[in-house]
């Protein structure tokens, strides 16, 4: 946990008490941390990797709501172990993981008496929030094609490891969308498509 910005502002007794309820969790890529519906009784605070957090609708489909990566816990994790409530969505490990699982006892504590680890809190929810209205920004201005492009082109790897189904929660479509309009990039020569494999050619 020294790792993280917020340690060394907590009081004393404080850090001891969260070095010595911190469990060291490794997640493989693709595993579900916690699924839409679920009450956590830990959170996880990353230090290696990034998760991709979705909201499903009732007719199936989803959307990407933000993601989180080193340094940083999710808000749908903290918001749903912090109040006993029902996650608002599902965290997916988009990479292996590595980080420190808290139960959620002692953050509730650390949130009512430490000021240094409610900024951290606050911080967190403000980063999201700026995301979070981007993205709504995007899907309201941003045609569907240009918004899967977007996000194919900003990736650091050319080729991308993703189903087509993982691509239409991240854009907020269906799978049969996506694969329609892949096609089309593909016949204009901007990707190559395999198995679960996407290779950006320009």
């Amino acid at each position: 946990m020294q790792t993280f910005d917020f340690f060394n502002k907590l009081k004393k007794s404080n850090q001891e008490a969260l070095v010595d309820a911190s469990n060291i969790m490794k997640v493989p890529e693709g595993m579900e941390l916690y699924h839409q519906g679920d009450v956590c009784g830990t959170i996880l605070f990353l230090t290696k990797g990034r998760v991709r957090v979705t909201r499903q609708h009732e007719n199936g489909q989803s959307v990407l709501l933000y993601y989180f990566e080193k340094g940083e816990q999710c808000n749908v994790n903290f918001t749903a172990s912090y109040n006993s409530a029902p996650a608002v969505g599902t965290a997916t490990a988009e990479t292996d993981l590595e980080g420190y699982d808290i139960p959620a006892e002692l953050i509730a504590k650390l949130f009512i008496e430490d000021k240094a680890f409610q900024r951290y809190v606050f911080d967190q929810y403000v980063n999201r929030m700026e995301k979070m209205a981007s993205l709504i920004e995007e899907i309201r201005f941003s045609s569907l094609d240009s918004r899967l492009l977007n996000w194919l082109k900003e990736q650091p790897e050319k080729e991308i490891n993703i189903t087509h189904e993982e691509l239409g929660d991240i854009v907020g479509t269906s799978r049969e969308v996506v694969s329609r309009l892949l096609k089309g990039f593909e016949k204009s020569g901007i990707v190559k498509l395999s198995r679960k494999m996407i290779k950006i050619l320009k």
